[in-house]
């Protein structure tokens, strides 16, 4: 068996080997992040050992970097494993106290690591997770794009069409994108045909009729710029909703793929189920609930303030995009599960501010969640104590 280590960086990589007795076979082998590079790599695996089962591969889980060149080296049928850099880093402090760091040494470090893991398997990469972790990155960030539109657009209406809100509850709605993107002025809108206005899908007589009247005495201020930017403004709103849809289409297959159980629990469907498994990708990386809370991020560390690590910048713990989904998923599963609304209740009755008896429920939640992902069972209000 032969262990490979290898230190990525954007523009080069470093390998280095180790064999099953802990004997270094390459002390460090360079190639470039690319196709040429790529090659050279096959070839020198293949001369470790024809056979892709007798090597095993190991790199740090550094961001996009390693992207590419996991997903060929899966390809090629290696196993790929992932450690996280602050694995690395205390495997570093175990095997020595001198403080050099070079690419050569953190790749042969990375091999030494891999083989001295008896469980390696915790830690090996996987396609669906690996997809579903991209995917739903890229939808937050489509759903943040939309949000600062949004509150533009909001923005915009304040200046120009201010009575608008107190005649129509919700200003996203299709009507309302449709009436202004036709008329995106109030005087336009005073001066349309009734008949006009009426043409557009879900607008009833008495809104538009409600509507055009406002619309005649409106302190608004409106210009073409104004308007112009209004319509892109709405533009832009349904495109990011077009494509935040398409990619919770290809989030709902990789769902299906798992079947995974965490969506068998009372308010958690697909996109947050989605950013909970990409988040935690392996539950076998947690040996207990305590450890998958800490890298949530709702260990009562985080309420910490002022703590700080020696370079000044504030420590910063867990994913936030998995505390993010477990407050979420809190909130909802408060609503649907008798169990847990009477612990959210308790928790306040005991004088807890209700975001604090939110992070309760999440703590609650992900010892649920870790059973579930543990034993691969389906949710059961009943087991609940």
């Amino acid at each position: 068996m032969f262990y490979v280590g290898i230190d990525i960086a954007k523009n080069k990589h470093d390998l280095a080997c180790i064999n099953e007795t802990g004997e270094t076979v390459i002390t460090n082998f360079r190639f470039a992040n690319s196709c040429q590079g790529f090659h050279q790599l096959k070839l020198k695996l293949e001369q470790l050992s024809p056979i892709t089962q007798d090597v095993q591969i190991a790199l740090e889980s550094t961001g996009h970097y390693n992207y590419n060149i996991v997903t060929f080296l899966r390809d090629l049928g290696y196993n790929v494993f992932a450690y996280n850099p602050l694995i690395i880093k205390e495997f570093a402090k175990s095997q020595s106290l001198r403080k050099t760091k070079t690419d050569r040494k953190d790749a042969l470090l990375i091999a030494r690591k891999l083989r001295s893991d008896v469980t390696p398997e915790r830690y090996q990469t996987d396609r669906v997770l690996d997809e579903l972790k991209e995917l739903t990155r890229y939808q937050n960030r489509l759903i943040q794009s939309r949000s600062r539109c949004k509150n533009l657009y909001i923005r915009l209406l304040d200046i120009i069409f201010p009575e608008l809100h107190r005649i129509v509850n919700n200003l996203y709605n299709q009507f309302i994108y449709d009436l202004l993107t036709n008329y995106p002025s109030p005087q336009r809108i005073a001066r349309a045909r009734f008949s006009s206005l009426l043409k557009i899908k879900r607008l009833t007589a008495d809104k538009a009729h409600q509507i055009q009247e406002t619309a005649k005495q409106t302190i608004g201020n409106a210009s073409p710029v104004l308007s112009l930017e209004l319509v892109q403004l709405i533009e832009s709103i349904k495109h990011y909703d077009k494509q935040i849809n398409q990619v919770q289409e290809e989030i709902n297959l990789l769902m299906i793929e798992l079947n995974s159980p965490i969506t068998s629990i009372p308010g958690i469907g697909s996109r947050l189920g989605a950013i909970i498994l990409a988040e935690i990708k392996n539950i076998h990386n947690f040996k207990n609930p305590n450890q998958l809370q800490a890298f949530a991020g709702l260990d009562p560390a985080i309420y910490q303030s002022g703590q700080m690590d020696n370079t000044g910048h504030m420590v910063k713990r867990g994913s936030s995009y998995l505390r993010y989904a477990l407050i979420q998923a809190a909130k909802l599963i408060a609503i649907y599960s008798p169990h847990f609304k009477a612990y959210l209740r308790l928790k306040i009755s005991q004088g807890k501010h209700y975001n604090v008896a939110v992070t309760h429920v999440a703590k609650k939640l992900i010892r649920v969640i870790y059973h579930l992902l543990k034993t691969n069972q389906l949710f059961d209000e009943a087991k609940l104590r």
